[in-house]
């Protein structure tokens, strides 16, 4: 099965996104965050994924995060669509991810809690696992941005031994990519911006717009970004804060055991 292409935007205040020219698609998801208020779009078939595009072209609200997947096949069904959210301390959190994970349902070794999925996906699992980590870390006191990072770089690298994947991350106040390593996924690739208004023309055509000057960061798989954005090195985590990158961790290596 072809794998879902993700674009995400984090703005350092809110811009209307109009969205248009989509590719041949099956499925689209689309997901905004604005002053914490979360609204979710998704769509089945070519005809509705198309519908459901030029509707919010024709009624763009301010948004502070867009977060959209593109599906080249139907999904099983309409709850496995991401970007998946899911609240954390009240605010919403986003997440994409690409990668199949043989083995994430390992309750023992990858538990997580009370944050059930809603669709039986692996990529749905490794969100609940990721929310899970981050409810224990947050218990500790309120975390910084390295603090967080170190644990998303952690826990990216462990999922890597499952499989190559990668995943695009809202927390609620910091946004997180990461680009695995020994896979043949569309790499992930980021580029930002200082703007009033913003038209980007790749593989999809976007257009941003704002009464005042806004930076912003656009993370997204390689093809729908141009030349100029920089892809994310195999196994690196990015940070990024009001629309700049703020911090990366380098891949994460773990001890061996040699019987």
């Amino acid at each position: 099965m072809k794998s879902p292409q993700f674009l995400s935007i984090v703005t350092s205040s809110p811009v209307k996104v109009r969205l248009t020219n989509l590719p041949e698609i099956e499925a689209l998801g689309i997901t905004t965050v604005c002053e914490s208020n979360l609204q979710r779009f998704t769509a089945m078939d070519n005809n509705r994924a198309l519908g459901l595009a030029d509707y919010l072209a024709e009624n763009p609200e301010e948004t502070e995060v867009w977060s959209a997947a593109f599906y080249p096949e139907l999904p099983l069904e309409a709850v496995e669509i991401q970007p998946y959210s899911r609240a954390q301390r009240g605010l919403p959190c986003l997440f994409s991810q690409v990668g199949e994970l043989p083995g994430i349902e390992d309750g023992d070794r990858f538990p997580v809690g009370d944050q059930w999925p809603l669709s039986c996906s692996p990529q749905e699992r490794a969100f609940s696992l990721l929310q899970e980590r981050m409810r224990k870390l947050w218990s500790e006191g309120r975390p910084d941005a390295e603090m967080k990072l170190a644990l998303i770089a952690d826990y990216a690298g462990r999922l890597n031994r499952l499989s190559g994947h990668h995943f695009i991350h809202w927390d609620g106040e910091l946004l997180f990519a990461y680009s695995g390593n020994e896979t043949d996924l569309e790499p992930l690739a980021y580029q930002s911006f200082s703007f009033r208004e913003l038209c980007l023309n790749y593989g999809v055509d976007l257009e941003l717009s704002s009464e005042d000057l806004v930076t912003g960061v656009i993370v997204a798989s390689q093809s729908l970004l141009g030349d100029e954005a920089i892809t994310i090195n195999p196994g690196n985590t990015l940070c990024f804060r009001q629309g700049q990158l703020f911090e990366q961790c380098e891949p994460v290596s773990f001890w061996e055991r040699v019987e």
